[in-house]
Parts: structure tokens; sequence; C-alpha cells
């Protein structure tokens, strides 16, 4: 009797070989034959699944996009932290590259950015990405401070918080920021949004 292959489960499989290739040696390292290698199947089975390697990254960024938004409520479950702002600088530092993985998907971003200026499928899931952002950080400051919200504010304090974040990640990233001075530079922001509570 043959093997059932769960479809969902192998395009997994290979969307992150994909992310693994791309973060350690960047989009050209991930061609569908190395993908096929890094994965542990064959270059038959991933052509079943995307024809051209454009569309095999399309899927991989996006499989990448959408492990960050699963990640973080079940973080933010675990930590609950104390304060509105608290609970902002945590979850802004999960945007930067502190860590192993946070430094993964750092790069992934990198790759995504790079490629979405030239490719317009790459540009509208990057283009996308920041507006779910931008969306999520809204909603966030306006349950957070209600006044803010009301004096029309919060749309603008959302696209400056995210544009500091996009700052921080590249000089993070590139080991031109220490994590301390990046967190300083979050706190500045936050001063500006919560006060300097």
């Amino acid at each position: 009797m043959p093997k059932q292959v769960d479809h969902e489960e192998r395009r997994a499989t290979i969307a992150e070989a994909v992310v693994r290739l791309v973060a350690a040696k960047g989009v050209e390292s991930a061609s569908l034959r190395a993908v096929a290698a890094e994965a542990g199947v064959s270059m038959g089975a991933v052509q079943h699944y995307f024809t051209t390697t454009a569309e095999m990254l399309l899927f991989a960024l996006d499989y990448g996009n959408n492990l960050l938004r699963a990640r973080i409520p079940r973080l933010l479950a675990e930590r609950q932290p104390a304060t509105p702002r608290e609970t902002f600088r945590w979850f802004c530092g999960l945007l930067l590259p502190l860590d192993d993985e946070s430094r993964t998907g750092a790069r992934l971003w990198a790759a995504l950015i790079a490629r979405g200026c030239v490719d317009e499928p790459t540009r509208k899931l990057a283009a996308g990405a920041y507006t779910g952002l931008t969306e999520f950080v809204v909603r966030g400051l306006t349950e957070a401070v209600p006044g803010h919200a009301a004096a029309g504010d919060t749309a603008r304090s959302a696209r400056h918080l995210v544009s500091v974040v996009e700052g921080l990640r590249w000089p993070l990233l590139f080991g031109a920021y220490t994590e301390h001075e990046a967190l300083a530079v979050l706190d500045a922001q936050f001063d500006q949004i919560f006060g300097d509570s």
C-alpha cells in the first residue's frame, strides 16, 4: 500500500528548508535542488508543490510571517507583562534580532525586503506585513492608551513605533548597535507614547 503523504506537512517541511537556507546564505542559495537536499526530499517532490523558485520563495516568506504571527500570542500568554508599556516593549523586542530565532527572522525579512524591491508579488507580501503590523499596534495602543485614541494620535504613534523597530533591526543585526543601545532608543519612543512612567 503506498505511503500517505500529508501535503500540508510536506509544504511546511519545504518552507522550513527555504527559511533555513535563506537565513544562512541568502535568497540566491534557495534553488529547487538545494531546497530538496535541505528538506531531505526529492527534487520531484519540491517540483510537485512549486513549479518555480520564485513561487517557492514567496510561499516560504509567507510561511515565516505566519510563524511570527502565531508565536506572538503564545509567548504573550506565557509572559503576561504587567503594564501596557511592558507589553509593547516585550512585543517590540520579539521583532528585533536579539536571540537566534529572531535573528533568523530578521535575515529572512531582509531577504523579503530585497526581493520585494524587484518582484511585485513579494512587494505585496512585504507591504501587507507592514500594514498588518501597523494595524496590530494601532489596536494595541487604542486599548492601552484610550486618551491617545481620542486625540487622533494612535495611528501616527503606531507608524512611528513600527518605523523605530524597523530602523533598529538592521544596526542590531549587523552589530553596529548593542542590545542596550537599541532598547534605549525604543524606551525613548515609549516615553513619547506612554509618558516617563
